[in-house]
């Protein structure tokens, strides 16, 4: 089996990119829905997470408000390492327990879409790593449709990330999304060909 990661900046378009790879037979494993849904049912997390950034990024109910989270969690780059730290280590080991059932599933390719990929040293359980970019307005026209942030945001959130340049240099393969979905979806279906899985 062939373990892909996926990464690119925020608004890249990476998550349609790695959801086209699952249309053609991938497994794939979104590690921030995955951070969330382990972040949920974690009490010991969700205690040291209330605990650093308040009992509000929890609703009535006791659910995690992800976007209150969010908004705390990567105001600074000590708030994003302190949340990384609880994390990244329980998402590594949910990710490899999802590699071994794609394994005995007979997949032949698995894909580990993850924003900060490098910076978890996710990449290196993975074969390769493709990185999705697209220019600063194309990303920025993205997040703000689908997620409602505002550009402040969106800026403190694209500045603590790694560098684009950087992980193009670390990249194996780089897919630019800067044209319609269409033309994304042709560059992934002429990747996957590619890789003669």
């Amino acid at each position: 089996m062939f373990i892909l990661g996926v990464t690119g900046n925020i608004g890249s378009g990476k998550s349609t990119v790695s959801d086209r790879l699952a249309h053609h037979g991938a497994s794939v494993s979104h590690s921030d829905s995955l951070a969330k849904e382990l972040l949920q049912n974690d009490p010991e997390m969700l205690a040291a997470l209330v605990e650093r950034f308040g009992v509000d990024i929890l609703d009535e109910s006791g659910v995690l408000q992800n976007h209150v989270l969010a908004e705390r969690a990567f105001r600074t780059r000590e708030d994003q390492l302190f949340l990384n730290h609880i994390i990244h280590p329980e998402v590594r080991k949910a990710t490899l327990d999802r590699i071994e059932i794609a394994r005995s599933q007979g997949k032949s390719l698995f894909v580990l879409d993850a924003p900060l990929l490098f910076e978890a040293h996710a990449d290196r359980i993975t074969d390769s790593v493709l990185v999705v970019v697209a220019k600063r307005m194309f990303r920025e026209g993205r997040v703000e449709r689908r997620s409602n942030i505002s550009k402040t945001d969106f800026e403190r959130r694209d500045a603590l990330q790694m560098p684009i340049e950087e992980k193009i240099r670390r990249a194996d393969y780089v897919i630019h999304n800067d044209g319609s979905l269409a033309e994304l979806l042709e560059q992934v279906d002429a990747f996957y060909k590619e890789l003669k899985l």
